[in-house]
């Protein structure tokens, strides 16, 4: 057989063998002539991949603190251990919490008194309007005597105190609805994410702006009303830190726990499974929504003060005219100056509401003292130690859902435009020989990276349950970008210029440059989709040329198309003539 073949060689003749599949050729040439290595061009399915090395995440995991400040008593898990939702985590010291609650209790009884104060001076200034006795029994105006069941004076002060309740909880919602307004909006891809809506009834509110809380402690008196113009002071914008003059604003009680556990749940930063994201859209909605239930609770407090106002003067002047000696102004504390004013009757409601919220804070507080897991999983770190101090909103355990991952990579730029959702992957973990299925579930819209290339975070999501991955680890990822059937070549046989490309075709004995159009580029095979027929064979080297070299003689055109010893992905080189035109 070898003789033969010989035989053959030097009558001139080729003899090509063709490899299964690949459609690969060699070409043995006479003596006198260089030898090829070719490919046939054949139909072939293509499929063109970007791979990419990522890192595996699990899909829920819980970054979990303690909501109050506070000494850790115990740690009731380990890194590695599994837990399940409501399972307790660790606690603190509760001497402090529970000392925090008295005192709060404490000012709220005493804001209550103040109210009930302000209340009976007013009715009894209403009492001696009527009748006189106050003044003939020598009895002050400030006394706590109990006045007349019937007081002309009692429906107005109940509006008043409701009013004030409304437009307290109305601050609130509306400091509350812009907190979560910023944390949302941080995070979206917006040059000016935070709200500022501003609805357009007078007085003009702007957006409400948390401040730092006050003590409930006793405000000082609004200055009293002319005896002839009742008229309360101005309403001020929901920017303020009260709802009335010298009140003090109610604090915002925490949010409620978001773990499913007995009464002694604590919070977490947990992204919940199947929570619906809150966009900076609708949270900045929820903003505007607010301020104007504000703006409209103040406006309704505004005309019940004007009222029990106009009502006050009235009863003073009454006992006044009536010999009750000389009047006393209804803009005192409920002392010996007077009766207290409506405004003062106001701001001492919005004491006691700020207070009765500390209250709700503290009971919360000691309620979260015990944390417990909002989610099952793995608990895979551990900061709180026994005996040291946790501040609140840090983190103490990670706890991450092991149910299900994800791979995050980071792509190039230039590859993006490849990219979409849905597309098939790949992914071996590091350590393993069996590839997982995944998908493309989102595409990042701000870079990861500054340096050159810009990179974008690309998240594969894992399909099933897989098990014995660990959190953190690398990963290789393959996603599939196009999948296309045709004509196709060897991804070495195309040479490309720009968005020119060609190739070699070898016909005849001679070889020729033939441009083509390219379709599917896969890491094997790429689609001719025109100027290239099947069965036609191209160049993937000449074996009679020697291995790429620095020499500047053996790449590129030379003059006038003609090319000398043009360079070939293979490995070989061949001297051919760039066709006409």
């Amino acid at each position: 057989m070898g003789t033969r073949f010989w035989r053959l060689a030097a009558a001139g003749i080729a003899v090509v063998i063709v490899a299964a599949g690949a459609g690969t050729a060699y070409a043995a040439m006479s003596s006198s002539g260089p030898s090829y290595r070719l490919a046939s061009a054949t139909p072939a399915y293509v499929t063109a991949t970007l791979p990419e090395t990522g890192t595996l995440t699990p899909v829920h995991q819980a970054d979990v603190g303690f909501a109050a400040d506070g000494t850790v008593q115990a740690v009731a898990v380990k890194p590695g251990q599994h837990v399940t939702a409501g399972q307790r985590l660790g606690t603190l010291d509760p001497t402090s919490l529970q000392g925090a609650l008295t005192a709060a209790q404490s000012a709220l009884a005493s804001a209550n008194l103040q109210v009930s104060n302000d209340i009976v001076s007013q009715d009894t200034a209403a009492a001696a309007s009527g009748t006189g006795s106050a003044a003939s029994s020598g009895s002050s105006p400030g006394s706590s005597t109990a006045p007349p069941p019937a007081s002309a004076l009692r429906p107005l002060q109940q509006a008043v105190l409701s009013a004030q309740r409304k437009a307290d909880s109305a601050l609130a919602q509306a400091r509350a609805a812009l907190a979560q307004a910023k944390q949302v909006c941080a995070a979206a891809p917006s040059p000016n994410p935070t709200p500022s809506p501003s609805p357009t009834p007078s007085p003009g509110p702007s957006s409400p702006s948390p401040a730092p809380l006050p003590g409930p402690t006793s405000p000082s008196p609004a200055p009293s009303p002319g005896p002839t113009s009742p008229s309360p002071a101005p309403l001020p914008g929901p920017s303020s830190s009260a709802p009335w003059p010298g009140a003090t604003a109610p604090p915002s009680p925490r949010p409620t726990p978001t773990a499913a556990a007995g009464p002694a749940a604590g919070t977490g930063t947990a992204l919940a499974p199947g929570t619906a994201a809150v966009t900076c859209l609708a949270a900045t909605q929820r903003v505007l929504a607010a301020e104007i239930a504000l703006l409209q609770a103040q406006q309704a407090l505004s005309g019940r003060l004007t009222a029990l106002a106009g009502a006050l003067v009235k009863a003073v002047a009454a006992k006044s005219s009536s010999g009750g000696g000389d009047p006393a102004s209804p803009g005192g504390t409920g002392g010996s100056g007077g009766p207290a004013s409506a405004a003062q009757l106001a701001a001492d409601q919005a004491s006691a509401d700020a207070a009765a919220a500390q209250v709700t804070v503290a009971q919360q507080d000691l309620a979260a003292a015990t944390l417990v897991s909002p989610i099952s999983g793995t608990v895979v770190a551990v900061s709180a130690t026994p005996g040291t101090a946790e501040t609140s909103g840090s983190t103490a355990f990670v706890i991450a859902g092991l149910d299900a991952y994800e791979v995050v990579t980071q792509v190039p730029v230039t590859d993006l435009p490849q990219l979409k959702t849905g597309q098939r992957a790949s992914v071996l973990p590091d350590g393993t020989s069996t590839p997982l299925s995944g998908s493309v579930v989102s595409i990042g819209l701000i870079p990861d990276s500054t340096g050159s290339p810009v990179t974008y975070p690309v998240t594969i999501g894992l399909a099933g349950q897989p098990s014995g991955l660990r959190p953190g680890s690398y990963a290789g990822v393959t996603i599939t970008t196009a999948r296309s059937s045709g004509v196709s070549v060897p991804t070495s046989a195309v040479h490309r210029s720009g968005h020119r490309a060609t190739v070699i075709v070898f016909a005849g004995g001679k070889a020729r440059v033939a441009k083509v159009t390219v379709g599917t580029v896969g890491p094997v095979m790429t689609r001719i989709t025109a100027g290239l027929r099947a069965g036609e064979q191209v160049v993937l080297a000449n074996l009679s040329q020697p291995l790429p070299s620095s020499n500047p003689a053996n790449q590129g055109p030379g003059p006038g198309g003609r090319f000398f010893g043009g360079q070939f992905p293979a490995g070989g080189s061949i001297n051919f003539v760039a066709p006409s035109g």
